[in-house]
């Protein structure tokens, strides 16, 4: 889309300067020459886009270094995730193996005695 938008205006400054083809003098320091006043438009206009480009690129660098490490992090931490989360499934099914032997062995006691508590180990 942007690329469209670009050769619109290009497209449309050139067409000025061919509508425009008055010649001007143009004194600019010590410079002075005369062309029509669609070319020096257009002259103005591509000097402009050089010169935005020129100071954006440094921003467009870094954004793109920024980028680029905050995609290589996702990625480490989207593989920690996922490292973790096989992690918890496997303790979910330890857990789950615990307490089907705890509920069975409840049921193999005889009816009216006290399920028996483990022995305290500590010191």
């Amino acid at each position: 889309m942007w690329i469209i938008f670009s050769l619109f205006i290009a497209a449309l400054a050139v067409i000025f300067s061919l509508q425009n083809n008055i010649q001007s003098s143009v004194h600019f320091f010590n410079w002075n020459f005369q062309q029509s006043i669609g070319i020096i438009v257009l002259i103005a206009f591509v000097a402009g886009i050089i010169a935005s480009s020129i100071f954006y690129l440094p921003t467009h660098i870094r954004n793109h270094w920024k980028l680029r490490r905050h995609r290589k992090q996702i990625a480490e931490l989207e593989s920690s995730l996922a490292g973790e989360q096989g992690r918890r499934q496997f303790l979910e099914k330890q857990l789950a193996v615990i307490h089907d032997l705890q509920s069975t062995s409840h049921a193999d006691q005889p009816a009216g005695e006290a399920p028996t508590e483990p022995a305290d180990t500590r010191h």
